[in-house]
């Protein structure tokens, strides 16, 4: 299945590929998960903080349903 993925912050920057203001088309097998999504993206996981599907937050053992709007965010520090 094909699954968009928005890099929010400096992610994009960190994408290898051709990365346009709507996201990315990144191929997926059906029943893949978001660290499988991750990595499919070539970047580390260590880089990507936060994850939405469909809006709501995601974790790593999370399926990615077919049609999800996904989002990835990098770490964010500061105080």
């Amino acid at each position: 299945m094909i699954v968009r993925v928005k890099f929010l912050g400096t992610l994009s920057a960190l994408y290898q590929g051709h990365y346009t203001p709507i996201g990315v088309d990144i191929e997926l097998p059906l029943g893949g998960t978001v660290a499988d999504l991750v990595d499919a993206t070539g970047i580390e996981r260590k880089k990507v903080a936060i994850v939405t599907i469909n809006g709501l937050l995601a974790k790593a053992d999370d399926v990615v349903p077919e049609n999800a709007a996904v989002k990835f965010m990098q770490p964010v520090t500061g105080g």
